[in-house]
């Protein structure tokens, strides 16, 4: 997320606008948020700051509220690969829906089955990405999966409102997660990254009709245009493709 009015964000990259997500977080979870940065802090300046106390018991807290989130944290000085694992089993859980939005999409191999699996075996599967990135490497290396994401079934949205810069996974319109990982190589595995797990179908229903308006602002891969695409294009993407593990 990016603190700044999108009207004047990186407004000479070309990319128009950027679009952000924004949710609010109260009880024992903002304390756990406040302890990752707390920690994300103090690995990359050496100097400790300690988050306050929480006021509440949590578990009163989750009776009352009806539902969990969870807060998952990765990088360096934290269990490997927490946040791919959240992703992997949400996509694997996913029953009837499973909508993904991200800004910077260059999957693992793991990922990426998980995300065609899901599709093939009857899951509806959307994937929304900004139709223009301001990241050279990272739009062309996108491109190299969407064969194998059409193929699969899966539906590839492209948003034509600005940069689509959100994070968030649905699925089954309960099960949320949202935060600041992209699904791209760096946010997995080398990147300071937050994600929350929410279960809920408030929140779902809140998410949903958040993805549902970028939907309505953008545009659907036509599968059959895209096998079409001119060869050049077809190696430009190769060529990015094999940067990946970097980006």
């Amino acid at each position: 997320m990016n603190m700044v009015d999108p009207r004047y964000f990186k407004q000479d990259s070309g990319v128009g606008q950027w679009i952000d997500l924004m949710a609010r977080m109260e009880g024992p979870v903002a304390t756990s948020m406040g302890i990752v940065y707390s920690c994300d802090w103090e690995i990359e300046t050496g100097k400790r700051i300690l988050p306050p106390p929480p006021d509440v018991n949590i578990m009163p807290f989750e009776e009352a509220s009806g539902h969990t989130i969870h807060t998952i944290a990765s990088g360096p000085g934290f269990p490997e690969d927490l946040i791919h694992q959240a992703l992997l089993t949400a996509a694997y859980a996913a029953k009837e829906h499973l909508i993904m939005t991200t800004p910077y999409f260059v999957p693992s191999d793991d990922l990426l089955h998980a995300i065609c699996t899901a599709a093939q075996r009857g899951v509806d599967v959307s994937i929304i990405l900004p139709r223009k990135n301001d990241s050279l490497l990272v739009g062309w290396a996108s491109r190299a999966f969407f064969t194998e994401l059409l193929a699969a079934g899966v539906k590839i949205y492209q948003f034509e409102g600005g940069l689509l810069h959100t994070k968030s996974v649905l699925v089954d319109g309960e099960l949320s997660l949202v935060g600041t990982v992209n699904l791209d190589m760096r946010s997995l595995w080398l990147n300071f990254e937050i994600t929350l797990v929410i279960d809920d179908a408030g929140f779902g229903s809140d998410l949903a009709a958040v993805q549902d308006d970028y939907i309505s602002r953008s545009r659907l891969l036509d599968a059959r245009l895209w096998l079409k695409r001119p060869l050049w294009q077809r190696i430009a993407e190769r060529l990015f493709y094999f940067f990946s593990p970097l980006l």
